[in-house]
């Protein structure tokens, strides 16, 4: 079995639910505050590991309370942990997030020592990389970081998913150097300037894949399912399971978890997909960020009894 590296943030959130999401300047009352372990580095992680794949992390905490707790979480869910750093001099990573009578979120995140990692840093961990076969990375640590892994990863000749959220610019430098790129609509409009209320905008994804390289693209859509371009330009659109939603944060982290778990098996691109679309469906009906996530019998139960759609 393929082993597995996430490169990320890691975040306590402090998630609160309310009715309607407020206008500017207005004032509301919530009526539920949780706290749960986040950062979308971590919640890749454990959504990988809860697939029953070896993962390990590099990250860097605060020395504080929510680091510790950050720690003890992933050690729970069986991610290795003793490569994420411990900054003195900075706070562990926060997240905001609200989440309304529909299950919709906003999220702020205070990145805290998410953002002092370095290039440094991972210099000295390139051994980790080394020993690894999939390399993951998101957003919320620098972008030279993510620059820096993406480039290495591939000089090591490492599979490589790259999750740009928040959506940042991609360099034109590194964007060659990734395997699979996964995102969501709001990503792809932010960074590409494609919008899927375009008629044409698959085939403006394939020119995009084409001009810049591009193997792989996963377009996530929230409940109107997901697109796949491959690396032959083949496009396939994948329905999303009908479920009632109670809280939608990690819905993107967990889709990823399912597709690597997958691809780690060495299956085509469109097992991968559709076991990714169960994981994300049974998060979205869960409170919470990496608590929501299910493992891997719950997720073969669902398919089980969803096998029709």
């Amino acid at each position: 079995m393929k082993k597995v590296l996430v490169v990320g943030s890691l975040n306590m959130d402090m998630s609160i639910k309310i009715d309607n999401f407020p206008k500017l300047g207005e004032t509301i009352f919530g009526y539920e505050y949780y706290e749960s372990c986040g950062g979308k580095g971590a919640n890749q992680a454990v959504a990988i590991s809860k697939m029953e794949v070896k993962t390990e992390i590099i990250g860097m905490i605060g020395n504080d309370i929510q680091g510790q707790r950050l720690i003890d979480n992933l050690e729970n869910n069986k991610v290795k942990s003793d490569n994420i750093i411990v900054n003195k001099n900075s706070h562990t990573g926060r997240a905001i997030i609200t989440v309304d009578k529909n299950g919709n979120n906003n999220i702020i995140v205070i990145p805290g020592s998410n953002f002092e990692i370095s290039v440094k840093d991972i210099n000295l961990k390139e051994e980790v990389i080394l020993k690894n076969d999939i390399i993951v990375l998101q957003n919320e640590i620098p972008i030279e970081v993510v620059n820096y892994v993406l480039e290495k990863s591939k000089e090591l000749n490492k599979t490589t998913i790259y999750n740009p959220a928040p959506a940042k610019e991609i360099d034109d430098s590194v964007i060659k150097k990734i395997d699979y790129l996964l995102l969501n609509e709001t990503e792809m409009e932010e960074i590409f300037k494609i919008s899927v209320s375009d008629k044409n905008y698959k085939d403006k994804i394939l020119e995009l894949k084409k001009e810049k390289g591009l193997k792989n693209i996963i377009l996530t859509l929230g409940e109107n399912g997901s697109v796949s371009f491959n690396e032959n330009n083949k496009v396939k659109e994948y329905k999303a399971h009908k479920v009632k939603a109670l809280d939608t944060t990690a819905a993107g982290d967990s889709f990823l978890g399912g597709f690597i778990s997958k691809l780690c098996e060495k299956v085509d691109l469109d097992e991968m997909i559709k076991y990714a679309t169960a994981v994300s469906a049974i998060t979205v009906t869960r409170k919470g960020a990496q608590d929501s996530i299910p493992n891997k019998e719950e997720v073969e139960k669902f398919l089980f009894e969803n096998h029709n759609m």
